[in-house]
């Protein structure tokens, strides 16, 4: 009886740890509870509280979540996100990449990224898919973004780098 009880306790815990890290889980459909084209309540819904929106050139509004973790952009006066920045090294995919890692990490992990040259020469992103960014700076993953487009590693390459 008592070693059944240990084996419950243990897999409640396991659970409780797997669902709490889903929450920081980067994935090529989203950034912790977060997908694009979702309206601001529910980031506000999957990030918490944002702080106060910038209204920013190129006719994009940002909201900065939990700190300036997460970031996502909507084009001026709509509603459904466009882009959504990871900052934090707490975000991760599923084979441990995100803000802070090596940026031959993500080539370890993922050797189908496809290396994209971004403008300011040592500066490069790599692309996982259609819509997974990793920005890397000085050999680290400054940021990772979800969004469709080139675009998207600009706009991650204007983020804060690798946040704690």
């Amino acid at each position: 009886m008592r070693s059944i009880a240990v084996a419950v306790i243990a897999a409640l815990a396991t659970a409780s740890v797997a669902l709490a890290g889903s929450s920081f889980l980067i994935s090529k459909s989203s950034v912790g509870k977060g997908t694009l084209g979702q309206s601001r309540a529910a980031y506000k819904a999957a990030y918490g509280k944002p702080q106060p929106v910038e209204n920013l050139e190129g006719g994009l509004t940002r909201l900065k979540y939990q700190k300036g973790a997460i970031e996502v952009y909507f084009a001026t006066g709509k509603n459904s996100g466009r882009y959504i920045v990871a900052t934090s090294k707490g975000y991760k995919t599923a084979k441990g990449v995100g803000p802070c890692a090596s940026g031959s990490a993500v080539k370890k992990a993922y050797p189908s990224a496809v290396k994209v040259p971004l403008a300011g020469g040592n500066e490069f992103a790599y692309r996982l898919g259609t819509a997974l960014w990793f920005d890397i700076e000085s050999g680290k993953v400054a940021t990772v973004a979800l969004g469709v487009g080139k675009q998207t590693a600009w706009i991650a390459s204007n983020s804060p780098a690798c946040h704690s």
